[in-house]
């Protein structure tokens, strides 16, 4: 129908969030063109109806003619072109919500999450996308994946790799450095307490300890890290050549909250191969207009919260002890809920779509996440092939086979059959129990069995003699509100919800240092006396305390053998 699509983006309104884009089409062949908005953006499993910030679509003809435009549906636009005219279509976008998956623009500042400013046409995203930015005068920094063709004017060569290349616009810092003659470029926006020396020497660090991972071959010609410092956020979003994270402006100074930083772009940058490559059959081709289901995220999204840290440690930017705090936090994460008695890896992946990115009061008592207990698996999986093969092999070698399967064929993603196909190759065992207990099951994960193999043993370190309620709370205008209430604790048990107020303990007005003081005198058996209000009624719980849930911590063991060091030098070194 058409060669190329040309999108231009301009910025009049930008003090009150708004950017206008006009899509150019010329020659037309149909008499009818279908635009439309996706609905979601890959990389984040929730329809996020895009299109509602949308407004003024029109289309007019090559010589200033209106066309008739009618909305057929929540994201679609047919517009009628009797005399197959040049068409352009436009439309103002709002934009005032700066996370990894969505738009903000300012006065300061344009960051263009694409899935929810650029449009297409229906049959026309395999044709060329160019886009020309209109940029006020005092905005002289534009960072992102497209291909630059000349000053203010990109492109890539189709629609799915255009909604994959975010842009930052503004005056923002870039930082640079080079792998194998290959440029990449740090964008930070906003000021904060980073080291810029730090930054280049540790993403650097990461990203060739990843490259090397997988033969040495750089799969990009440029790569851009786009970095909003901000005062309260976090999160990323991971693209073909670039991504997109969140960090707290004033905690890079905080060496444990710098080293959850990293372990983030670490995990972005791996998803180049897992996830951009290495992905899933269903993930590809994209269907915008719906959910796209899979079970597959327990590996796209679980094996590489493995291996962000894995590499992390790697490249020496973490100890052994400080990968062993992550790998308690994510143990911790899972068996201190009783949601994994109630969700397998596969479903937690394929109900995301209605659960993972809609977490309410009740998720920790009810779900799990494929991130983290994917990592888990992902783990014992290591573990099992290293174990299996004198520590000849590992998971390490699933990932190089299932991107040389990328490589043979880059239309096709892997299958869950495929994947234990692999493992099985690999290890040459029969993985038919584990898949059926700890992937597609809801067996507790045992931890400690597979951990000692590497001479890790774990220690529960929660205090058992003191109390504990089995809740969060939160402070709301004076108002002690539970946020949280958790299976098998004490508030659970007795009959303490979500949302009541708490008046008072043991008929002391309570707020958060009171509540705190009065529990800590407490010991398990102790039963106390909560005033609560709900839903405006006041009313009197009694409460016996239990022990607090267990709380875990991994650490090496005192006297390790020869088999177990080799084992942990395989699993750490690779």
């Amino acid at each position: 129908m058409y060669k190329e699509i040309l999108y231009n983006i301009s910025f009049p309104d930008r003090q009150v969030h708004y950017c206008e884009v006009g899509i150019i089409l010329t020659d037309p062949i149909e008499s009818e063109s279908i635009f439309y908005m996706p609905v979601w953006t890959p990389g984040s499993y929730l329809i996020r109806e895009f299109s509602k910030n949308t407004e003024d679509i029109k289309a007019v003809s090559s010589d200033g003619e209106e066309l008739f435009t009618e909305k057929i549906n929540k994201n679609s636009w047919r517009v009628f072109n009797p005399d197959k005219k040049n068409i352009n279509f436009s439309y103002r976008v709002y934009c005032n919500e700066l996370t990894v998956r969505t738009s903000r623009i300012n006065s300061d500042h344009a960051f263009l999450s694409p899935a929810g400013i650029f449009m297409t046409v229906e049959g026309m995203e395999s044709v060329k996308c160019i886009v020309k930015l209109d940029l006020p005068d005092e905005w002289k920094e534009i960072s992102t994946g497209l291909k630059n063709i000349s000053e203010n004017i990109y492109y890539a060569d189709n629609y799915d790799i255009l909604i994959d290349s975010p842009l930052e616009i503004g005056n923002h810092n870039i930082l640079e450095f080079e792998i194998q003659g290959v440029k990449h470029f740090i964008s930070l926006t906003g000021s904060g307490n980073y080291d810029g020396v730090k930054l280049i020497h540790d993403f650097k660090k990461i990203a060739e300890e990843q490259i090397n991972f997988f033969g040495g071959e750089i799969p990009y010609e440029h790569y851009t890290f786009i970095i909003h410092l901000v005062e309260n956020g976090g999160g990323g979003l991971e693209h073909r050549n670039s991504f997109v994270v969140q960090m707290v402006r004033l905690n890079f100074c905080d060496k444990k909250l710098y080293n959850k930083f990293l372990g983030l772009v670490s995990h972005e940058f791996f998803h180049l191969w897992n996830v951009k490559r290495i992905r899933p059959a269903e993930l590809g081709p994209f269907n915008y207009n719906e959910e796209n289901y899979t079970k597959g995220l327990w590996v796209a999204e679980g094996w590489t919260s493995f291996y962000d840290n894995v590499f992390l440690r790697r490249c020496g930017l973490i100890n052994d002890e400080e990968y062993f705090e992550f790998l308690g936090h994510e143990y911790n994460d899972i068996m201190r809920y009783s949601g994994r008695h109630h969700q397998s890896l596969t479903d937690s992946s394929f109900d995301t779509w209605i659960k993972f990115y809609r977490k309410d009061e009740n998720y920790n008592n009810s779900q799990i996440s494929y991130y983290t207990k994917g990592a888990l698996v992902a783990m014992m999986l290591d573990l099992e092939i290293i174990r299996n093969t004198n520590a000849e092999r590992s998971l390490d070698d699933v990932m190089r086979i299932l991107f040389d399967d990328y490589k043979k064929d880059n239309t096709k993603g892997f299958t869950q059959e495929r994947v234990k196909e692999i493992c099985e190759f690999v290890s040459g065992i029969n993985f038919d129990d584990f898949w059926k207990k700890y992937v597609n099951g809801k067996d507790e994960i045992p931890m400690e069995e597979y951990i000692s193999l590497a001479g890790l043993e774990v220690e529960d370190i929660a205090d058992t003699a003191s109390s504990f309620l089995g809740i969060e709370s939160l402070t709301q205008e004076g108002r002690l509100i539970i946020s949280k209430v958790f299976t098998g604790g004490s508030a659970y048990i007795s009959g303490l919800n979500f949302k009541d107020e708490i008046i008072s303990i043991d008929s002391y007005r309570a707020d958060e240092k009171i509540a705190k003081n009065i529990l800590s005198g407490k010991k398990p058996g102790d039963v106390i006396k909560v005033m609560i209000s709900r839903d405006g009624i006041v009313k009197e719980i009694n409460v016996m305390l239990a022990k607090p849930f267990q709380l875990f911590k991994i650490k090496r063991m005192e006297a390790i053998s020869s088999d177990q060091e080799r084992i942990f030098y395989k699993w750490i070194n690779g």
